[in-house]
């Protein structure tokens, strides 16, 4: 008699637990704390990392990052009408959830006003 295949149940929240791990895991290798982030592992999910400082181009303006469980994390500034500005992402060579030390270069190249050299920086 052949045994019955196995069939392995995530609970519900695993992939919630994961990604604020991972979303965690970011936030410290920038220098953040957990308390600056937000994360919504409902479909489709989505995190919010706030960060310290600005970009040159906007300096009166908040700069946080973004992810998309589609696109994965985009550098925004916030504005006043509630709408984020998107200043850029990193290379989609990494896919939507590149290493934490990647987002790191993106960050510094973002800050320093480099939008074309962060996105090529972590190509």
């Amino acid at each position: 008699m052949l045994a019955a295949p196995q069939t392995v149940w995530l609970d519900d929240d695993t992939f919630g637990r994961e990604l604020r791990a991972y979303v965690t895991e970011v936030a410290a290798a920038l220098g953040v704390g957990p308390e600056s982030t937000m994360v919504d592992a409902t479909t489709p999910a989505s995190a919010y990392l706030a960060l310290d400082g600005s970009t040159p181009a906007f300096p009166d303006r908040d700069l946080a990052l973004l992810w998309d469980e589609r696109v994965g994390w985009s550098a925004v500034v916030e504005t006043r009408s509630g709408d984020d500005l998107v200043l850029g992402r990193p290379d989609p060579v990494h896919g939507v959830r590149p290493a934490p030390e990647v987002l790191v270069r993106f960050v510094r190249a973002v800050r320093a006003g480099d939008i074309g050299i962060a996105q090529s920086l972590t190509g």
